[in-house]
C-alpha cells in the first residue's frame, strides 16, 4: 500500500515549520472524531472501524520489516493505534447489532 498523495497536496504544504507531533496529534484526534461520528450515524459498523485500523497497524508493521523507520516510532505509532482500536471497540452509541449489518433504511 503506497500513498499517491503528493506533497503539493497536503493540508501541511504551507508549514514553514512542521511539527510532527502536533500534526500527528491533531490528525489521530481528527480520524478517531470522525470514526466515533460514522459509528453514531450508521454510517460505518463497528467492525468496519477496527478493520481499517488493524489494516493501518499492518502497513506500519510492513513498513518497519523494510527499515522505514526508528523501531522507537513504530512501537509509539501502534500504541497510538491500539489505544484508538481500544477506544472504537469499546464506543457504544446510537447503533446495535442491526447496525453492524449496515445503514437501515425506511424508518
Amino acid at each position: 500500500m503506497t500513498n499517491d498523495t503528493s506533497t503539493a497536496d497536503s493540508s501541511f504544504k504551507k508549514d514553514s515549520d512542521p511539527q510532527p507531533d502536533a500534526q500527528g496529534q491533531a490528525a489521530l484526534l481528527l480520524i478517531e472524531s470522525l470514526i466515533h461520528s460514522l459509528l453514531d450515524n450508521g454510517a460505518l459498523t463497528k467492525a468496519q472501524a477496527l478493520e481499517a485500523i488493524e489494516s493501518a497497524m499492518q502497513v506500519k508493521e510492513e513498513s518497519a520489516e523494510e527499515e522505514k523507520e526508528p523501531v522507537r516510532t513504530l512501537h509509539k505509532s501502534l500504541g497510538l493505534m491500539n489505544n484508538m482500536k481500544q477506544s472504537i471497540g469499546a464506543h457504544s452509541g446510537r447503533y446495535d447489532d442491526k447496525a453492524q449489518e449496515g445503514p437501515q433504511t425506511g424508518r
